[in-house]
């Protein structure tokens, strides 16, 4: 009887020992799982976090030098860079151009842009942060390229601004660009454009003239235009008080001008000229300097305002993770 017991205890004492077994294995087996998911979890994380740092460095590299703001504080900083002032609302632009254009202020604003290119793709300065950072953007002679101009694209309307190496040309055109539709430009979005001209030389100019050709200048059925020719402290000027002022309106498929100039002898101003269709250009080469206000006003809103030069690339080499806008 007790060899039977004994027989029997040995058995469940077996059974528990393998019940043990498998819940130990069962055990490490749900550890190793947990350390699994924990670890792919981590990896998640670390791959969310270079996600999100190479894309926060993209953004800042791409607004700092490229995206012009709207605020006025923002502006303000945008502006001690840039060879023009400009203000941006709603469905609005203006951009005032010194013109002639000083060359040190065309110099300078190359010397930024590649300045801020040696500046973040160098890997002796902390900026890089573990990133490889590659900036592509125009070069003037001084910097060994050949840089014609520098344009700032307006979006949606695909108008852009542009300062010309001449100097004396500045003003925007219809654009081509990716980021527009196939069709491009389009006028029936133009509500208003405006262009005011002030002489800044006072002393030492004599215009005396203003002659326009304006197409569909009494046509309701086109956008609005105005003109302003702003020569208050000019001793020397004779301009009409009557032609100082033009207010109608203007077909943008057609090409129209208003030239201002001097006319007689020992006459010292040179000509400025301005030219109005889809978009709206001044042109002035004298040895004084006027100031070219250009103020455009849509019917749909502007999205963007922006140096269209500029290409910057960020990659995470470690998850090999790259941003980039072109």
């Amino acid at each position: 009887m007790l060899s039977g017991f004994g027989n029997f205890a040995g058995k469940k004492g077996v059974l528990l020992s393998f019940t043990a077994l498998l819940l130990i294995l069962a055990l490490l087996s749900l550890i190793d799982a947990l350390n699994t998911q924990s670890s792919r979890a981590n990896a998640s994380q670390a791959l969310v976090f270079a996600l999100q740092s190479a894309s926060s460095k993209f953004e800042n590299l791409y607004t700092d030098i490229v995206f012009l703001d709207k605020e006025p504080a923002a502006k303000i900083v945008d502006e001690r860079n840039l060879p023009f002032s400009y203000s941006l609302d709603y469905n609005s632009v203006q951009v005032i151009q010194e013109l002639p254009l000083k060359q040190n202020v065309w110099d300078s604003y190359f010397d930024l842009l590649n300045s801020f290119k040696i500046f973040n793709e160098s890997p002796d300065f902390e900026i890089s942060d573990g990133f490889a950072i590659s900036v592509q953007t125009v070069q003037n002679s001084k910097w060994g390229g050949s840089a014609q101009d520098m344009n700032f694209l307006l979006l949606p309307q695909c108008l852009q601004y542009s300062a010309l190496s001449n100097l004396s040309q500045a003003g925007f055109y219809p654009a081509s660009s990716v980021e527009c539709p196939s069709s491009g430009f389009d006028a029936s979005k133009i509500k208003k454009y405006s262009i005011s001209i002030r002489v800044k030389k006072t002393s030492l100019e004599d215009y005396n003239v203003i002659s326009y050709n304006i197409a569909g200048f009494s046509n309701p059925s086109f956008p609005e235009f105005e003109f302003n020719f702003i020569d208050t402290n000019c001793s020397q000027c004779a301009v009409p008080t009557a032609s100082k002022h033009i207010e109608g309106y203007f077909d943008p498929s057609q090409q129209s001008s208003i030239r201002i100039y001097c006319s007689g002898s020992g006459c010292n101003s040179q000509d400025i000229n301005i030219s109005i269709g889809n978009g709206i250009q001044a042109f002035h080469s004298g040895s004084y300097r006027i100031d070219a206000n250009f103020s455009l006003i849509f019917k749909n809103p502007i999205s963007a305002f922006y140096f269209t030069d500029f290409n910057v690339s960020v990659q995470n080499q470690d998850f090999n993770i790259t941003y980039a806008n072109s």
